[in-house]
């Protein structure tokens, strides 16, 4: 897929069999007696007092041979340099051919740019879906080629042949900033960011609702990609195609999960970044998606209680706060590595009164983690780190939250919104970040229903909440 070979310096006879080597060849004419070198010192301002010999065809000044050879040296290094840059240019390219993800970059920090703001992660999902990277691939191939052609054609390198070459690095820049820029101005964005936070009055109306096949379950773990919602339920785990999500009905895929061998599910996260479902319980960690089924990654000696996944990081959360551990998926093998490990005091070393963690969640954008902390006089709030688990910022308190820790479950809507739900006081809070700031909304629902879970999908640029409700035993669609 390389864009070319690598362009050549050389001074000596041309090969037939490469194209791309670049040729000096000298030009003389008989000298003339009684006319002078135009050569002038650009230091002292002086003209050269020897007769001229030749015409330079670096500068087309008449020169004597001292002289001429120097503006020729001059003329080679010119050459060179600009050969040197054609070579990174190639290079450049044949990187961003043969990594398209590179392409990807470039393209959400121009728009990054642009809009000035930061993409989430989410974001940048339905972003690269319009990116046809076979196309702008081609594009690129053919922007470079009229300078793939000056350096081919058979002739002298003369000064007219620099500025031609010159002028096409030229043109190619142009020509390659409005192709980015035409790709960015046909990628839809959000103008206005803050003027699309979610409330939690938008829950008076779903937008779509279906009845569960259980009529009641206690087991509410869940979490959804682009196309495929996964909720535990009982002795099976419950696979929902989202593609259809706009029918009456949503009927799910039943998938036989075995609590004796496998152990009870305590926690189901998606990884948009790896492309896969994580499934933790009380014993093991699974991998999940349609094509591979189940693959156990890891048999815990201790209780495991809540996971997440940071870019290609999956962090674990133990039972009675023991530690946070962070693990890497490894691609190859279907396996993770330990990579570090946090002590209780370690992550929450200024506060001598938290007594307890119970949920762990990362935000859209992959560069945050939150975790519900709780303190010794059973008040909770959420705190943010980052990959490092260095502290960045924490909520106020949550008024009236439960006291029992597994019913509190919390989900990031978007980077600077999570809704957090409690199935004991059927209170459910949302909490919106600004910068070193955050705000609180609750709401209390009434007996019909209970909210115990939420997730979020998006597709086509557009973002939906499912909230799992348990008054009857409900999926509930909100758009955001």
């Amino acid at each position: 897929m390389n864009l070319s070979k690598r362009f050549k310096k050389d001074n000596g006879n041309r090969d037939n069999d490469d194209d791309d080597i670049i040729i000096i060849e000298s030009r003389t004419t008989s000298s003339i007696i009684n006319e002078f070198c135009q050569h002038i010192d650009k230091i002292t301002g002086e003209h050269c007092k020897e007769y001229y010999s030749v015409i330079c065809i670096h500068c087309n000044l008449y020169l004597c041979y001292i002289h001429v050879e120097i503006h020729r040296i001059l003329l080679i290094n010119e050459r060179d340099r600009l050969i040197n840059e054609l070579n990174e240019r190639i290079d450049e390219l044949n990187q961003l051919i043969e990594n398209p993800d590179k392409i990807k970059q470039i393209l959400i920090e121009q728009i990054e740019i642009k809009y000035k703001k930061k993409i989430s992660f989410i974001q940048q999902l339905s972003i690269e879906k319009l990116m046809n990277l076979n196309k702008i691939i081609i594009e690129l191939k053919q922007l470079f080629q009229p300078i793939r052609i000056i350096f081919q054609q058979n002739q002298c390198v003369s000064l007219i042949q620099i500025k031609k070459i010159q002028e096409c690095f030229l043109k190619f820049d142009e020509n390659k900033k409005l192709l980015i820029n035409s790709i960015i101005d046909s990628v839809p964005m959000e103008q206005n960011q803050s003027s699309n936070l979610f409330h939690l009055s938008n829950l008076d109306s779903p937008c779509r609702q279906y009845e569960l096949p259980i009529q009641r379950s206690f087991y509410n773990e869940m979490a959804a990609s682009e196309d495929l919602l996964v909720i535990n339920d009982r002795e099976h785990i419950l696979l929902f195609n989202l593609t259809n999500s706009f029918d009456d009905t949503l009927i799910p895929e039943l998938v036989e999960w075995k609590n004796n061998l496998d152990g009870k599910i305590l926690d189901i996260h998606y990884s948009f970044y790896l492309k896969l479902f994580f499934i933790l319980t009380d014993e093991k960690l699974f991998s999940f998606n349609r094509l591979s089924s189940f693959i156990c990654l890891h048999r815990f000696t201790s209780l495991p209680w809540s996971c997440t996944t940071l870019l290609n990081s999956i962090y674990i959360l133990y039972k009675y706060s023991t530690m946070i551990e962070q693990w890497t998926f490894q691609e190859t093998s279907p396996s993770i590595q330990l990579i570090k490990q946090w002590k209780l005091n370690e992550i929450i070393s200024e506060c001598e009164h938290d007594q307890h963690l119970r949920c762990i969640r990362a935000n859209p954008s992959q560069n945050q983690l939150a975790i519900l902390i709780e303190d010794d006089e059973c008040r909770w709030r959420i705190a943010l780190f980052d990959h490092n688990m260095n502290y960045l910022h924490q909520t106020n308190m949550l008024m009236n939250a439960s006291t029992i820790d597994w019913n509190l479950i919390f989900s990031f809507i978007s980077d600077q919104q999570l809704i957090i739900m409690d199935a004991t006081t059927e209170n459910i809070y949302l909490i919106t970040f600004d910068q070193n700031t955050s705000s609180t909304e609750c709401k209390q629902f009434s007996n019909s229903e209970c909210p115990v879970n939420a997730c979020m999908i998006t597709s086509n640029g557009y973002s939906q909440l499912i909230l799992k409700v348990v008054k009857p035993n409900m999926l509930k669609f909100f758009q955001i």
